[in-house]
């Protein structure tokens, strides 16, 4: 998905930060399941080399299991992945910014993914208004998209949970095999209709 002007995403830089920040949002702390005792007992967000570790534990685990996963995708399925955007595919907390930079571990993740057939669809809590800033900042940063999905009015006012379910249910009634869904919430990865899910550090929802 390429945006061919991105002086109009740009412009829209302001905004897209605000309501990245806030509105993005999950509500509620997610429950933490992590190896990593920082992880476990964080009352505080821990430093950004600490958070890519912690990262990396995960994501290490989600290319092993792509590696197999996606080799034994029966013909004629069309395999994909999800991905959540804040502090997911974004470094959101800790570089913030416009584009925001990729999280490094989930973006050779993506880009593993979809050079072995799978597609690359991002499912996020944050307002369907700012999706051209939103899709500008994805491919500027090098991920693959194959589909962004965010919010409308209507949704803004529902749970952030049922909107993503919807979106995975819709992926999977339209013929996709979502192999694994990777995110830093709970509502991200709650709900079914994917495989295999991966949570990311949220340190007691520090992160969301």
């Amino acid at each position: 998905m390429h945006i061919t002007h991105p002086a109009r995403a740009v412009a829209v830089a302001a905004l897209a930060a605000a309501l990245a920040t806030g509105i993005a949002a999950p509500a509620g702390a997610a429950t933490v399941a992590s190896s990593s005792t920082v992880e476990a007992a964080a009352t505080t967000a821990p430093s950004y080399d600490q958070w890519l570790a912690d990262v990396t534990a995960v994501t290490d685990q989600a290319q092993t299991y792509l590696a197999s996963a996606l080799a034994q995708v029966p013909s004629g399925e069309q395999p994909a992945i999800v991905l959540d955007i804040d502090n997911t595919a974004l470094e959101s907390y800790y570089k913030g910014g416009y584009p925001t930079p990729a999280t490094p571990q989930v973006l050779a993740l993506a880009k593993y993914a979809h050079a072995h057939g799978a597609k690359v669809f991002f499912i996020s809590a944050r307002p369907e208004l700012i999706n051209a800033a939103t899709s500008y900042n994805l491919d500027e940063v090098g991920y693959p998209v194959d589909g962004l999905y965010s919010r409308d009015l209507y949704w803004l006012t529902q749970p952030i949970q049922d909107f993503k379910t919807m979106v995975r249910k819709n992926l999977t009634s339209d013929g996709y095999t979502i192999v694994a869904n990777i995110g830093n919430n709970s509502t991200d990865l709650n709900g079914g209709y994917a495989q295999t899910v991966f949570k990311l550090p949220d340190y007691n929802g520090l992160l969301d």
